[in-house]
C-alpha cells in the first residue's frame, strides 16, 4: 500500500514538475525580448495536458518523461526528504535540457535561482555541506572558465554558470565526476551527428543538455 501511495505522489509531482518545464521552455527564454513568449490567448492549462489538440508534441513529451522520471526516484529513494531535493534538481535539470535544445541558450533567470536553492539545500545532512558545495561550484566554474577561455567561443558563459552550479549541487570532488560523465556523453552525440553528417565541425551544438545528464548520473547515485 505504502508503495502504490508513494507512486500516486511522484506521478502528481511529475505532472506539476512537467508542466512547470513546459511553462519554463515556453515563457522564461522570452524574458529580456529575445524571444516570444506564446500568445496570452493560449490556455495555461495546456502546459499539464499530456493529451488533446491545444497541447503540442513536446509538451505531451515532457509531461509523460517528468513522470516516469518522478517515479523512477521515487522508486529509487522511498518516503525520504532527498526525494524532494532530487525531485527539484531532476525537474531543473530537464529544463535545462529542454531549453538549450530548442534556444542553444542557458537562461540567467534559471541558473542564479538554483544556485541559491543549492546553496540552501547544501545545510541538508544527506547533500554536499556547504564547505565542500562551493568548493564544487568553484571548481566546475572554474574549469569550464579556463575551457571556455581556451577554446576561444567553443563553450558559452551559460555553459560556465552551469558548471557551477552543477558543482553546488554534487559538491566537491563528485562534480569533476558529473563533468567528466557530461563531456563523454557530449563527445558520444557530436560523434553521432559528424558520422550521421547531420552536422559538421562547425555546427553549434547545444552542450548543456550533456552537463545536466552528467549531473543527474551523479545525483542518483550520490544523494
Amino acid at each position: 500500500m505504502a508503495l502504490i501511495l508513494l507512486m500516486l505522489a511522484a506521478g502528481v509531482m511529475g505532472w506539476i514538475g512537467g508542466g512547470l518545464v513546459n511553462w519554463a521552455a515556453d515563457i522564461l527564454p522570452g524574458i529580456g525580448g529575445q524571444d516570444a513568449p506564446p500568445s496570452p490567448r493560449t490556455p495555461r492549462w495546456r502546459y499539464w495536458a499530456p493529451i488533446g489538440a491545444t497541447s503540442s508534441h513536446r509538451h505531451r513529451l515532457i509531461i509523460i518523461v517528468s513522470i516516469v522520471l518522478a517515479a523512477l526516484m521515487a522508486w529509487h529513494w522511498g518516503w525520504d526528504t532527498k526525494l524532494i531535493v532530487g525531485w527539484l534538481y531532476g525537474f531543473f535539470l530537464l529544463a535545462v535540457i529542454i531549453i538549450d535544445f530548442e534556444h542553444h541558450r542557458v537562461l540567467n533567470v534559471m541558473v542564479a535561482p538554483a544556485a541559491v536553492v543549492a546553496a540552501i539545500f547544501s545545510l541538508l545532512p544527506f547533500t554536499p555541506t556547504p564547505l565542500f558545495a562551493l568548493l564544487g561550484g568553484a571548481a566546475g566554474f572554474g574549469v569550464f572558465l579556463l575551457l571556455a577561455i581556451i577554446g576561444r567561443g567553443a563553450l558559452g558563459m551559460g555553459d560556465v554558470k552551469l558548471a557551477g552550479v552543477i558543482g553546488l549541487m554534487t559538491g566537491y570532488p563528485n562534480v569533476f565526476w558529473a563533468l567528466v560523465i557530461g563531456a563523454l556523453v557530449g563527445a558520444g552525440a557530436a560523434l553521432f551527428l559528424l558520422l550521421s553528417r547531420k552536422a559538421t565541425r562547425k555546427t553549434a551544438i547545444a552542450y548543456a543538455p550533456y552537463l545536466a545528464i552528467g549531473a543527474f548520473v551523479i545525483l542518483w547515485a550520490g544523494l
